[in-house]
């Protein structure tokens, strides 16, 4: 997929929690207004979002000389964080929800497969609602900025070149190709009055299929493959009183996968997602704090997908529209541990009957505590009901192989509402400067693609240490069980698997850093004739990155991607073996 070829180049460490996570660390992973963990993340963010902005009023830009400190592992500069950029333990705290970034997984989560905003990884969602997925200057921590009159902006640019052995990802006649990746990213802000502020956050570009455009995932069949990642907004924010508003349009161009798990190139069809907002934060008293949004979502497919018989469809399917109110209440007496309630309704329309219609409704409450100076822990509990429209039983059922959900006529078939209960607990502990982890348990439902809903237990660890001076190891694992709500598409997930990232400064110029992933999923279909695989697969993948620093503004990276995918009792041929050389460029002005 294309974004992998984007994200995967950058080899700054993971796993780097700090205390701040108290704010931004979401619990678990699907759509906003569909499930309380998502929506939770929204309304952190959103707090964090009025801490930061109060702060930045009174700084100022700043020229980005920074040092490296071996002891901790991360670049420091004694100035405050500057307008338009976020803090380092943003950018740390969405490290550790990507492992991906460099160890090579290709792991879908189930849970999330059906949510257009984010990337469905395996592990928690990326902290920054309000901010793209990627940053391209993640060796130096996003410390670049410009004035440009009363304009603050900061600017990344990415480019890289790749070899990819088997883009097709076929274990029987596999294809090569050179693809070259443009990506800028763009932190900006101006500062209009006092109290007014209008900033726009986003990285966009594109991927060039140079031998093969028409085997280019998503596109005009030219071969250009359009990104912009997810999180990338525009937003205005007002501060009225003691009531903090943020009027934001956000929006994304990526891949999605078909199904739970994109084991080829052609799973994968191209998506544009638009989030249009206001989202207010009442300040009550000193203890009370109470939080509503309202967003307006649009989820299109722009590109076609072929069938079992080789023919192009378009997945009109999966376009959407859905509307939410949440709210969260809060109260903090004392500034340290937080309790609140939390809950909202969302609308879901599909532009076909392929889906189902639906009303969602989620109310619990959730509390936050520090536990001494190190740890804390956020734990959320409640009620999920989700009614849908029944399905108009027509006799299109699948019958075979065809890919019959691309088509208009076909019907999930699936009559089920869910009345279920949901829990979240994620604990974030600093053991010391050198060591810390997280770990996220979970019981969810969320809006899925070929279902009605999917319901998914999952568990989520991370560990990151510095062992050695210059060095960072990080550690990862999940484990999650779900299973969708019926229909003639349904079918029970159950995924485990670790990431493994070692990296070393070997001097003030030159970082080394590998990593390893294994990930087995084992698929049952809830049909005897659900035409998706039903065959156990298990993947392994290696990466290896060497990166060097020409200037404090640029570096170079080099790397390499060795994926194997094994599929049990192979009849169709599935797997498959991939081979990726990178060579990136950053420079951040």
């Amino acid at each position: 997929m294309s974004f992998t070829k984007v994200l995967r180049t950058a080899s700054f460490p993971l796993f780097v929690v700090a205390v701040a996570q108290f704010f931004c660390v979401s619990l678990g992973f699907g759509q906003y207004g569909a499930s309380p963990s998502q929506t939770g993340m929204f309304f952190d963010d959103l707090r964090m979002r009025q801490v930061n902005e109060r702060a930045a009023t009174k700084a100022s830009t700043r020229d980005g000389d920074v040092s490296y400190d071996y002891d901790s592992g991360v670049y420091r500069d004694s100035e405050s964080e500057p307008m338009g950029q976020r803090n380092n333990s943003f950018e740390a705290a969405r490290s550790v929800n990507r492992p991906s970034v460099n160890s090579g997984s290709s792991a879908y989560a189930a849970r999330s497969v059906g949510d257009f905003t984010n990337y469905s990884g395996q592990y928690t969602s990326p902290t920054g609602f309000f901010a793209p997925t990627y940053s391209s200057d993640p060796f130096l921590g996003g410390k670049r900025n410009l004035k440009v009159g009363p304009v603050n902006v900061g600017f990344g640019l990415y480019q890289g070149v790749e070899y990819n052995d088997n883009i097709n990802r076929s274990g029987t006649g596999a294809i090569s190709d050179i693809i070259s990746t443009t990506l800028l990213s763009i932190d900006a802000n101006y500062q209009i009055t006092q109290n007014n502020r209008l900033s726009i956050s986003t990285a966009v570009g594109f991927d060039r299929y140079w031998e093969n455009p028409e085997l280019a995932p998503y596109g005009s069949g030219n071969g250009l493959v359009l990104n912009i990642l997810p999180g990338s907004t525009i937003a205005f924010d007002i501060k009225a009183g003691p009531v903090f508003f943020t009027l934001y349009n956000r929006f994304s161009v990526r891949p999605a996968a078909r199904n739970d798990f994109a084991l080829s190139q052609n799973q994968t069809f191209g998506v544009f997602q638009n989030d249009s907002g206001l989202a207010a934060n009442w300040r009550i008293n000193s203890e009370w704090t109470l939080a509503l949004n309202y967003m307006h979502s649009i989820a299109k497919s722009l590109s076609q997908v072929q069938n079992s018989a080789g023919q192009n469809q378009t997945p009109d399917a999966f376009n959407r529209t859905t509307d939410s109110l949440q709210g969260s209440l809060t109260y903090s007496p004392n500034g340290t541990w937080t309790a609140g309630l939390e809950g909202g309704i969302t609308n879901v329309q599909y532009e076909t009957k392929f889906n189902n219609a639906g009303n969602l409704f989620n109310m619990g409450a959730f509390v936050v505590l520090p536990v001494g100076k190190t740890t804390y822990l956020r734990a959320a509990a409640g009620s999920q009901v989700y009614q849908f429209e029944k399905p108009e039983i027509t006799g299109y059922g699948i019958t075979g192989p065809e890919d019959a959900f691309t088509n208009a006529l076909a019907r999930t078939e699936d009559n089920s509402d869910l009345n279920d209960f949901y829990y979240s607990l994620t604990a974030s502990n600093t053991l010391n400067s050198r060591i810390s982890q997280s770990l996220t348990i979970g019981h969810e439902s969320a809006l899925n693609l070929t279902s009605n809903y999917v319901t998914s237990d999952f568990i989520n660890y991370g560990l990151s240490v510095v062992a050695w001076r210059g060095s960072k190891i990080s550690l990862s694992g999940y484990v999650e069980n779900s299973e969708a709500s019926g229909g003639v598409l349904g079918q029970t997930i159950q995924q485990h698997g670790f990431d493994l990232y070692i990296a070393h400064r070997i001097n003030t110029k030159l970082q080394l850093g590998a990593g390893f992933h294994y990930g087995y999923t084992d698929p049952q279909s809830q049909r005897a004739n659900n035409p998706f695989n039903s065959s156990p697969f298990t993947q392994h993948a290696f990466n290896v990155d060497l990166t060097y620093v020409l200037s404090q503004k640029s570096t170079l990276n080099l790397g390499y991607r060795h994926l194997v995918t094994d599929v049990s009792n192979d009849t169709d041929n599935l797997s498959f073996d991939q081979n990726r050389l990178i060579l990136g460029f950053n420079y951040n002005f």
